[in-house]
């Protein structure tokens, strides 16, 4: 994930230096061996991110996936048609101390952010406060898709997880936790609002700025126990 390049920094002067930079490359998903698109990405967790993205773009639902395969730069996701695949709405809840764990331990987590700055992540918590799922991509949307496709590939049930993240909450972004039916999304940024419109419409509990010991709840707060 990580390269290190020559640079000349200036401080007064110039200086050679090595500095560390994120390397991207570039894979082409296909779903019943029909291409869908090409996907940027950090070269990690590839057959996750191929059914993350499947899943978190609609393309196909998170009980449908029968297998995921690399061939060189392509990513192949096989799935079923599944019909009637109504799910019940999900009623976990957390309380307000368990949010300021998951604040504490959420940026902690990205090695690769310290020495580069160059990446997001996601991560997925139970409801204690423990970390199930963990990945960071050059993409906000690609690490989200990640630690979705690590939950399916490690049998983990997304309706009882929370995703925190360090990208913006914007229509697209939520959308992704809508179609994972992920119930509760914290990040340290702010959402959009057409990001909240779409969170309160489906019921998911997003929270934004959570950062330290406060945090702003814009949807869902019947799930939050004061």
């Amino acid at each position: 994930m990580i390269t290190k390049v020559n640079a000349y920094k200036w401080e007064g002067q110039l200086t050679l230096i090595e500095d560390y930079l994120c390397v991207e490359e570039v894979y082409e998903l296909y779903i019943n061996n029909k291409f869908v698109e090409e996907l940027v990405t950090s070269p990690n967790q590839i057959e996750e991110l191929g059914i993350g993205h499947a899943i978190c773009e609609g393309y196909i639902s998170k009980n449908s996936v029968i297998n995921v395969h690399l061939d060189e730069n392509k990513i192949y996701v096989e799935s079923r048609e599944i019909k009637n695949n109504i799910e019940k709405d999900i009623q976990i809840k957390i309380n307000v101390d368990t949010i300021l764990k998951i604040i504490k331990t959420m940026h902690t987590l990205s090695e690769v952010w310290k020495l580069t700055g160059g990446v997001h992540w996601a991560a997925l918590f139970n409801t204690s406060g423990g970390v199930m799922a963990f990945s960071e991509d050059i993409g906000r949307h690609n690490a989200v898709d990640k630690v979705v496709g690590y939950a399916i590939l490690n049998n983990i049930n997304l309706g009882n997880c929370i995703l925190a993240s360090s990208g913006r909450q914007p229509y697209a972004m939520v959308k992704k936790i809508v179609n994972a039916k992920i119930p509760i999304v914290i990040t340290k940024s702010p959402p959009t609002d057409k990001g909240v419109k779409l969170a309160r419409k489906n019921n998911i509990t997003l929270i934004g700025f959570a950062r330290g010991s406060r945090f702003n709840i814009y949807s869902g707060e019947d799930r939050i126990i004061i």
